[in-house]
Parts: C-alpha cells; sequence; structure tokens
C-alpha cells in the first residue's frame, strides 16, 4: 500500500512541475508569437493586468499582438518560479528578463525589461490552466544599437513564428521514441 504521506509530496510535485511547464509554455508561445497556444495556456475568463492595459482574453490577445509582433526578435527569459498550491487553485510568482529588438534605420534598438510575472491557475476536471496574470515592471532600459550584429555567421531569432523554419523544432510537443 502506497504511503499516504510520500503519494501527496508525489501529487505536490506532479502540480508544480505543471506549473512551471505553463510559465514555461507561455514565454515560449509569447517569442514566437503563436497566439493560438494563448488557449491551451489560459482559461476562457482569465484576467490581465500590466497597468496600461487591463482585460480579458480576446482583448490581451489583440494587446499582446500588437505589442510583440513589432519586435523583430523577443526574448522572455523566466527565472525559476516560486509556486504555491492551494487545492485547486495556485499562485505563481516568476522573474523575468525580456528583450526585444526593434530594427530601425540603423543597427536597431533593444529594449530590455527586468520584472515579474505575478499569476494565478486553477485546475479545472483535473486539468491545470492559468487564470490570471499580473505584470509588475521594476526596469526598463533602452539602447540604440552601434552595430548590426547579424554580420556574424550566427543563426538569428528574427522573425518568430509558427511559420518560421525551426519552430516545429522549437514548439514540438510529443518526442518520438524508438
Amino acid at each position: 500500500m502506497p504511503d499516504p504521506v510520500q503519494a501527496s509530496a508525489l501529487a505536490a510535485l506532479i502540480d508544480k512541475a505543471r506549473l512551471t511547464e505553463l510559465v514555461g509554455e507561455y514565454a515560449n508561445l509569447i517569442d514566437w508569437i503563436d497566439w493560438d497556444r494563448l488557449d491551451t495556456v489560459f482559461w476562457p475568463d482569465a484576467a490581465f493586468d500590466f497597468g496600461m492595459f487591463k482585460g480579458d482574453i480576446p482583448e490581451y490577445r489583440r494587446f499582446v499582438a500588437d505589442l510583440e509582433e513589432g519586435y523583430a526578435r523577443r526574448f522572455h527569459m523566466f527565472g525559476l518560479p516560486v509556486i504555491a498550491v492551494h487545492g485547486d487553485s495556485a499562485r505563481i510568482d516568476a522573474l523575468c528578463v525580456i528583450v526585444c529588438r526593434t530594427d530601425g534605420s540603423g543597427p536597431g534598438t533593444d529594449d530590455t525589461f527586468w520584472g515579474r510575472y505575478l499569476f494565478a491557475a486553477e485546475r479545472r476536471d483535473g486539468e491545470w490552466r492559468l487564470s490570471r496574470l499580473t505584470y509588475l515592471l521594476n526596469l526598463h532600459e533602452r539602447v540604440e544599437r552601434t552595430q548590426d550584429d547579424r554580420v556574424q555567421p550566427m543563426l538569428f531569432g528574427d522573425g518568430l513564428s509558427p511559420e518560421h523554419p525551426l519552430a516545429a523544432i522549437a514548439i514540438e510537443r510529443e518526442i518520438e521514441h524508438d
């Protein structure tokens, strides 16, 4: 017979792992501007608050598309989230550094944002999704680039979208095993 303490601890770890995955999926879909995936990460009645924007998921979809699609590059890097689970609800506090490139007449401009995402999540019918997102900005820095870094022999994260040739690798959900 399984030990109830171990079973409870295992269930808590599984919940926290899934909630951590949701934070990662959110960052991934924003960077790849894969707006259809918002519906797999957020509940339909989710609420959003960025200070300058507050709304529901249809309004957020328009807001975030207008904001993110203007950048040539997007990079959302989340720190390890702090997660508190209480039954079928959870609170998640995740630090984030965001770097976005805007192409202009010159080599471009990089905007760096340091902040935190405060998420609420709910488990409904056994499935976890995010139910609220509040963004807190700590610091913003804008740097006009003096050199075009794309002259180097590298692959760059310009133009990420679901149509990008490497998108299938980045957002692949299932890995086949031999």
